[in-house]
């Protein structure tokens, strides 16, 4: 045979070559319908095509059939977490409870999958009902910090709050402390939540002042919002002990009163009331003057304004006190001028001193101030703000610039002829 016929020679289709051909052609079939099976089963297992009228057959369509086959399920495979807890689950509800031994599958979905949310749920209410405080917590600061779980933060923080309620609860209140003292990133969760649920951020106390003395203490975002949150509540002397925290140094009365640094929103820091600085009738900046660094400042455009236009609260116990600050515009077009005001940030919100009217200065820096008394029934809220002297300007709209810089507030000795409240 020559090389060109080696080279066109082609194997003939044999009968043996045939069957083999077919039996492989099953075989694929087979192997092919039988994934599909397989898939199609787990698919149902995991509840992912939860209409697919085939997964009623495989799952069952009633509540027991559902635990037969699962049981059928750990029978074939005594390793299958997943039929585990369901089964588990399903031991806990009155309706599929009947034959089952609920504390026994749910010891085993423990062993079995500890990290899973039904499990922890079930753990949770378990140890809920029996008062195991310590076991509870572990149970609910795992899912609401792990898995942001929306329900175990609520029980949390409405476990917060009723440690905090008489009659006293020494179990579950040292519970807390030693959840807290073990890890304290769950709290930040429960003290977001607690706003929401109507519960006092202040109940809470106890355990933020923990978190706070922990190292690396509570984080600033979250300092931040327990002190908005306290000052609503009018806890002043707890806001501003965990402002103290965040800054880790004494502070006076007036913080930030030469205007050097950006304000930090939500503290005892100043604050502008106006949010849209490009629609509203006065713009507040810092601004910097090169012979005194950064002042604030606020420039009226003659639309109508919020008032107060900038704010700070401070703690400021019952006594008397000095004011000064600086000053300058030479364009402020206004009839009754700007002033300072202090008042009471709780109750009726008193007014207890205000400036002098503030005027135009030329291009000249001016000093004003005042004297003041805090009484007692003021409560340790106070706030100092920037308004309009007279109330119809900030309707009527404003025009031109002014400066501040240098304010200073200093505890001073009671006039003579009154006592120190």
């Amino acid at each position: 045979m020559t090389a060109a016929t080696l080279t066109d020679a082609k194997p003939g289709w044999t009968p043996a070559r045939m069957g083999v051909f077919a039996l492989l052609l099953v075989a694929a079939l087979w192997l092919g319908w039988k994934a599909w099976d397989v898939n199609i089963t787990m698919s149902c297992w995991k509840n992912e095509w939860p209409n697919l009228p085939v997964c009623e057959e495989i799952n069952g369509r009633t509540p027991q059939e559902r635990v037969a086959r699962l049981q059928e399920r750990l029978a074939a495979n005594p390793g299958d977490s997943q039929a585990l807890v369901e089964l588990t689950e399903l031991a806990h509800r009155p309706e599929t409870a009947a034959g089952l031994d609920a504390p026994a599958l749910l010891a085993a979905a423990g062993r079995a999958a500890p990290q899973d949310v039904t499990v922890l749920q079930l753990q949770a209410n378990e140890a809920l009902r029996a008062q195991r405080w310590p076991d509870a917590l572990d149970k609910l600061t795992r899912l609401s910090q792990h898995h942001h779980n929306a329900d175990a933060t609520r029980v949390l923080a409405e476990l917060v709050a009723l440690a905090a309620q008489p009659p006293a609860q020494p179990t579950l209140q040292q519970a807390l402390v030693d959840a807290v003292g073990a890890d304290a990133g769950w709290l930040d969760r429960v003290l977001r939540a607690m706003p929401g649920a109507k519960l006092p951020l202040g109940s809470a106390m106890p355990l933020v002042a923990l978190a706070a003395a922990k190292e690396p203490g509570l984080s600033a975002p979250l300092g931040l919002y327990v002190i908005r949150q306290l000052k609503t509540e009018g806890l002043w002397l707890e806001a501003h002990a965990i402002w103290l925290r965040l800054w880790k140094r004494p502070l006076g009365y007036l913080f930030n009163g030469d205007f050097e640094q950006n304000f930090v929103a939500g503290g005892f820091d100043w604050e502008v009331i106006e949010r849209d600085p490009h629609r509203g009738g006065a713009r507040i900046d810092l601004a910097g003057r090169r012979e005194r660094g950064q002042v604030l400042r606020v420039a009226f455009t003659g639309r109508a304004m919020k008032t107060p236009l900038v704010r700070q609260h401070m703690m400021l116990p019952p006594g008397h006190y000095r004011f000064a600050g600086d000053f300058q515009s030479s364009d402020l077009r206004s009839n009754e001028g700007l002033s300072w005001v202090f008042s009471c940030a709780d109750g009726d919100r008193r007014e207890l001193a205000r400036t002098p009217a503030l005027k135009t200065t030329g291009r000249t820096w001016q000093t004003t101030g005042m004297s003041l008394e805090v009484p007692a029934e003021c409560g340790l809220g106070v706030a100092l703000s920037l308004q309009t002297q007279a109330p119809y300007e900030a309707r009527t709209g404003l025009r031109g610039e002014v400066l501040f810089d240098r304010f200073t507030l200093v505890q001073e000795a009671a006039p003579q002829g009154t006592s120190q409240p």
